[in-house]
Formats: structure tokens, sequence, C-alpha cells
């Protein structure tokens, strides 16, 4: 087996072959290219839990065990951890343990680049909401897929914003303005793209519908039923509200409360998929939009297969085996 550490899924995978896997991914959801069995959350205290994520794709057999544990918020270990395994679809070998807290950053971060790339690509300010370890990722994600050129960052413990800062210039090759604000109206109402990365069980942005016209809104960080990133005044001005699957509409508050209480109409939520293979056409008004990602075992099987096939080619990677 190959054996991944995140160092090696860093210095593999760049963020812009990252969005390319994604995109393809998308196409291959559209097509139904893929066997997903349902994935399974598992309490293991308060609002901390275990995923078990497997998918068939291609040539491989993927599947992701990772544990988001909010109560993290405080301490020095990310939310998301995990790992990814690959076996060969043929013969079922096991063929690559990976750091599945590094891919699993990335690779939700180029989701939203996607996103970002396809609906608003000239894009010069964008808002974070959020400066955990996925937070970081998805800046990288932004200056990938659009012309960003300013930064707005938000955290409810400001005190957390200086070591992000830092550690996101220590990665990032471009020159960007950063720009920490302690008002959220005053993030939204000067990016054009505005991304929520929280596991907020209530909504982390501004209840006022104006001040969203005109500009993309990503939501990553709800995945639960009971949480909730965005705001009935958001919902309530959008045109559009992308979705990355269909799962997300049984799973995710942000998608489940909306349609509930009629916030926003069931033909108004359009899987992202659909419309990057065109079986669908882009509404003509975008005057605002929404995209929600709640991911799924297809993203972390493709993009898995791979960077060890990269891995492979390239020699890193420390062999063993069990």
């Amino acid at each position: 087996m190959l054996l991944l550490s995140g160092k090696d899924v860093e210095n593999l995978l760049s963020m812009e072959e990252a969005i390319n896997v994604m995109e393809e991914a998308f196409l291959k959801y559209a097509n139904k290219d893929f066997v997903m069995p349902e994935r399974t959350f598992t309490k293991v205290k308060d609002e901390d839990n275990l995923l078990i994520m497997p998918c068939f794709v291609d040539d491989c057999i993927g599947l992701k065990i990772a544990t988001s544990y909010p109560s993290n918020t405080n301490t020095n270990s990310p939310v998301t951890q995990g790992l990814v395994v690959i076996n060969d679809i043929e013969t079922g070998e096991s063929l690559s343990i990976i750091n599945g807290t590094i891919l699993t950053a990335i690779k939700t971060a180029a989701v939203s680049g996607v996103a970002m790339r396809y609906f608003m690509k000239s894009a010069e300010a964008v808002g974070l909401v959020g400066t955990g370890l996925q937070g970081l990722y998805q800046l990288i994600a932004a200056q990938s897929s659009t012309s960003v050129k300013r930064f707005y960052l938000y955290n409810r413990s400001p005190e957390k914003i200086d070591s992000f800062i830092q550690e996101f210039q220590s990665i990032s090759n471009k020159e960007v303005e950063i720009i920490p604000v302690t008002d959220k109206s005053e993030l939204v109402r000067n990016s054009e793209i505005i991304i929520t990365a929280t596991t907020s069980v209530s909504p982390v942005l501004p209840n006022d519908a104006e001040i969203y016209k005109n500009k993309l809104v990503v939501g990553v960080g709800s995945y639960k039923s009971n949480m909730r990133e965005f705001p009935q005044a958001l919902f309530e001005q959008a045109e559009s509200y992308y979705i990355d699957s269909e799962q997300g509409k049984i799973e995710c508050g942000d998608i489940i409360d909306p349609l509930e209480k009629s916030w926003i109409k069931d033909n108004q939520v359009i899987l992202l998929s659909d419309l990057l293979s065109g079986k669908i056409k882009e509404p003509e008004n975008r005057e605002t939009i929404l995209f929600k990602t709640v991911n799924m075992a297809l993203f972390d099987a493709s993009i898995g297969n791979y960077i060890y096939k990269k891995a492979k080619e390239v020699g890193i990677g420390q062999e063993f085996n069990i």
C-alpha cells in the first residue's frame, strides 16, 4: 500500500488541479457514472460525529472515514479529520491510505472553486466567515478560480485571525489585500462572493435581503439537519439555489428549512451538476446566487484516486505491506 501524508497531499495537488477533478466529478454525478451507498453519521458525543462514506467510481473503491468535531473549535485540532482509503475495483486490493484531513480541506474548497469559477470568475472581493482549516483552503480556491484582490475575514473569536492570516500567507504565492472585520454586514457589502465555513446551528450572516443583491454566497460548513449558516432573507432574495447533491435535501438544515418553510421554491433548487453538464440552461436572471455543498463520497473517491495515481507516477509516498 502507498501511504500519503498531509504534506504529500499538499505537494502533489494544486488547487487548480483539484478544481478540475471536482468539475469532472460533477459531470460523473450528472451522468450517474458511479455507485454511492448512503453515508452514515454516528453520534460520538454532543455535536461530534463519525462519518463513513463509500463510493465506487472509475477503477476504484473509495472510502472516507472522517470525524466532525465542532467541539475542537477552541483547540488546536481541526474540526474535520479523517482518512481516505483507495482499493482496486477489480481485485479489491488495498492500494493507498491518504491523509483525509488535508485532502478533505482541499477537496471541499475545490468544490466551491467550481461554483466560483462558473458563476463569478471576475470577482475581485471575497468575504469569508469562519477562519478555520476549511476557511484557509477556501481562500486558496478563490485565488485559483477568480480574480480576487481583496479578502474580508470574520471570526467570532477575532484573536484567531492574525495566526490565520500568517498561515494563509505561508501557503499562498499570490499577493492579495487582507482586511479583518468585526461587522459581518460590512463584510457582505464589500464582497462580491461571500463564503461561510462554520458548523453553526444558527445563521452566521445578516438577515438583510438588500445587501446580497448581485452576489454569490457559498455555504460549506453545515451538513446536518440542525445546522444553518444562511438567514431567511438570503433565501428570499435569491433567484437560484444551486446544490451539489440530492442527498443534501434530506440531510442539511440549510436546504431542508428553506424548502419546508417556503422561503424558496423547489424549482429554484438546482443541481450544479445538471447546469455544468448542459442538462438544464442557466436562468437569465443572475442577481443573487446561492451555492451549498454538503459534499459526498464521490468527490472524495475521485480526488483520492487521482492523487494516488499521481503519487505512483512521480514516486511520492511511503510504500508498506500489511
